[in-house]
């Protein structure tokens, strides 16, 4: 995945909303009486009964063998994109889809991107040693020589030396921060820890102010020895792991670079790479490991650092500079390469227009069993799940797309790339359904608010490994009794459906304790995850279960289950919020938002108008208001658009939720209001993007206008 699923990251990143007290929709629960089920939301009595037979019969296909299985046959070699095991895997994935009786096609896109041909970082003061930018290899681990040396990809090549200083997080008040202590990062180099923003943010605040160069080290702190055992002991990170990633500035667009807005197919226009937002204001940059950043900030000098920035390493931490110097050689290639998706279509029988997509990536910076052979391998459960339905002579009303997309890890490039090419189907998509990290205990979703009630209600049908009951219930129990959703911010491959297109996505993740100590290392392989992320294989197994009857929900309901009430009682909050944060920043309200709350409550009288409509076409079975409820309520997201895109970085066109542009990855609601209002301080652009965002709601409450189905 782009961004860490650990569960301190998520609670960084998602501000969860809990879903004890907002619903939409009356859950599918057991009824009083004679133990039989409620009929499913947004299905008739009768097509509820039909739709349960087929959901058991699916539930009983994914298995752990076959988790294993699967597990054990892709991981076997790393899967970085457009290398040659990236191509042996997606022929790998293109042989089980059709064993499932399935027709799995391959897309070819073409993507800009780097490869690493030398990296060398040497301390050169006070002492002179050449620092490892590799793990070393364990006996079970093949094809280890085609694992990449630490790498930062989209990082600009180049030969610097200087003095270090260390930055904390490298977030922009921790440069603040410095500047406050009178420490210049000009003509330095720039020593980072990984967390709590984005990779790319780091490179660039230190290029903003000046720096040569940039190292980013993952600290013990945060996802090593302080944690508990390290691999191959334990789940944590040893001290020669080196977490990769890439540095494309994803804040501000999705895909491959030289293209943004359209697909990367054969002979396209591209625009040069000095004009690709996704590659602004970086400086070259690469990643260490713990055990090669200690001699470094062991002995910088300066001033001792304020204790939120003292990591776990045994001694002292200190500002610089003074103490450490560094030489950094970068020479990374950047070419235009070939990349690989799969796609299988379950065409559907009563409206094949209307797709369902549930996708993963299957590139990986290393062997990737976690990142994310699990999602991708939960895919795969699925279709071999669908394969067995197919058999029986069952088809979907809706058509469903299975995907396992490439280039994720560089910048979203194969989703972004489909949806771009596929921009005009994408207009009759019901919802994407993503899965990125999918195979631990504890269970993380990120969710359009139209879609939490779909989530909750699936939950309560698949039984969680490792307990007596639901996966609901193990939900409620991780989290002192409530059932928190994230909103859908950057990082995945659901950015450009629901960011760009505004097709309604979820996120379905699940990670265990310890799962940020392989992110994007060399131990995120089949030992780690046999070991410590799912010896069982049972969480894959479940997962594979709940995201198949997600999607054969979405993909039979007689009215598509999108619940845009507590959505609008959401936006309210948010502007609400909004006003709030003017008077505590700006002293006084600048921007009046107050005709766009009133709004927002007229919208959720709306919802709440056209669910009662939905309730009564349902109980009479009036199968000739169906349609017309699921135009309005499929249209409902696409209304939040708005054209233009979002100030400076027009790629985004969302105006509920966007990556923070300081962040990357944490979620930003409004973002069209905060980013003009906040960081470009810019009141008209501000006022405009409000006048915009009223329109969208305008158009949102009379899209939903039950009135309007004659």
């Amino acid at each position: 995945m782009f961004r860490s699923r650990t569960r301190a990251l998520a609670a960084l990143t998602a501000p969860a909303v809990s879903l004890t007290l907002i619903l939409s929709a009356a859950p599918a629960a057991a009824s009083p009486a004679g133990g039989e089920k409620h009929p499913i939301p947004g299905f008739t009595d009768e097509n509820s009964a039909w739709q349960r037979r087929y959901e058991k019969q699916f539930s009983a296909v994914p298995s752990a063998k076959v988790a294993r299985d699967l597990d054990a046959e892709l991981a076997s070699e790393p899967g970085l994109a457009t290398t040659t095991g990236d191509w042996r895997r997606v022929q790998r994935i293109v042989a089980r889809f059709k064993s499932y009786g399935l027709k799995p096609e391959v897309t070819t896109y073409y993507a800009y991107l780097s490869m690493p041909e030398r990296v060398k970082v040497e301390m050169t003061a006070p002492d002179r040693r050449t620092l490892p930018v590799k793990e070393k290899k364990r006996p079970w681990q093949k094809h280890f020589d085609d694992v990449i040396p630490g790498h930062n990809g989209m990082s600009p090549s180049g030969d610097v030396r200087g003095e270090v200083v260390y930055a904390n997080y490298g977030r922009p008040e921790d440069f603040a921060l410095l500047e406050k202590n009178g420490v210049s990062v000009k003509g330095k180099i720039v020593l980072a820890r990984y967390g709590a923003v984005f990779r790319g943010i780091k490179p660039r605040e230190a290029a903003r102010r000046g720096a040569k160069g940039v190292l980013i080290y993952s600290d013990p702190a945060d996802d090593g020895f302080t944690k508990g055992k390290v691999y191959p002991e334990g789940p944590w990170r040893p001290a020669d792991g080196i977490q990769r990633g890439s540095i494309a500035q994803i804040q501000l667009a999705a895909g491959d670079p030289q293209t943004p807005g359209w697909p990367a197919v054969k002979g396209a226009h591209r625009i040069p790479p000095s004009e690709a937002p996704m590659l602004k204001d970086l400086v070259p940059t690469t990643p260490i490991s713990y055990g090669a950043a200690e001699p470094l900030l062991r002995a910088l000098k300066g001033a001792e650092v304020p204790k939120e920035w003292q990591g776990g390493l045994p001694f002292t931490y200190r500002f610089g500079p003074g103490g450490t110097e560094v030489h950094l050689d970068l020479k990374n290639k950047f070419e235009v390469r070939p990349l690989w998706n799969v796609t299988v279509r379950v065409p559907g029988s009563e409206h094949p227009e209307q797709e369902v997509i549930l996708g993963a990536h299957h590139d990986a910076w290393a062997y990737g069993s976690s990142d994310n052979l699990s999602g991708t391998e939960n895919v795969l459960q699925v279709g071999r799940g669908l394969g067995k339905l197919l058999e029986k002579g069952w088809r979907p009303k809706r058509t469903i797309v299975l995907a396992t997309w490439d280039g994720e890890e560089y910048g979203l490039f194969g989703s972004t790339e489909y949806a771009e090419e596929r921009a005009r189907q994408l207009r009759n998509a019901v919802a994407y359904v993503n899965m990125d990290g999918a195979g631990g205990s504890n269970f993380g979703p990120s969710t359009t608010p139209a879609l939490d009630q779909s989530v909750i209600d699936a939950t309560k049908e698949v039984q969680w490994p490792g307990t007596d009951g639901t996966l609901y219930e193990a939900w409620k129990k991780q989290n002192d009794g409530k059932t928190p959703i994230g909103r859908i911010g950057g990082g995945s491959d659901f950015q450009a459906f629901f960011q760009r297109y505004g097709v309604p996505a979820m996120d379905l993740g699940s990670s265990t304790t310890g799962s940020a100590g392989q992110y994007h290392c060399s131990c995120d392989d089949h030992y780690w995850m046999s070991n410590f992320g799912d010896p069982t294989w049972g969480y894959h197994t479940a997962m594979s279960r709940l995201v198949g009857i997600v999607a054969l929900r979405l993909a039979n309901a007689d009215v598509v289950t999108l619940g845009y009430r507590p959505y609008a009682a959401e936006t309210a909050r948010y502007l609400a919020d909004f006003t709030d944060e003017q008077r505590k920043r700006l002293g006084s309200v600048v921007v009046d938002v107050s005709r766009s709350v009133a709004q927002a409550k007229a919208w959720q009288d709306a919802a709440r108008a056209l669910q009662a409509r939905a309730d009564e076409a349902l109980r009479d079975g009036d199968t000739a208001a169906f349609r017309r409820l699921n135009d309005r309520i499929m249209q409902a997201e696409r209304d939040l658009l708005t054209q233009d895109g979002l100030p400076g970085r027009p790629w985004y066109k969302h105006q509920m939720y966007a990556p923070g542009i300081d962040t990357g990855y944490a979620t930003q609601r409004l973002p069209a209001l905060y980013d003009a209002l906040f960081v470009d301080r810019d009141v008209r652009t501000a006022k405009a993007y409000e006048a915009r965002l009223y329109r969208s709601l305008r158009d949102a409450t009379r899209t939903l206008d039950p009135r309007g189905d004659g």
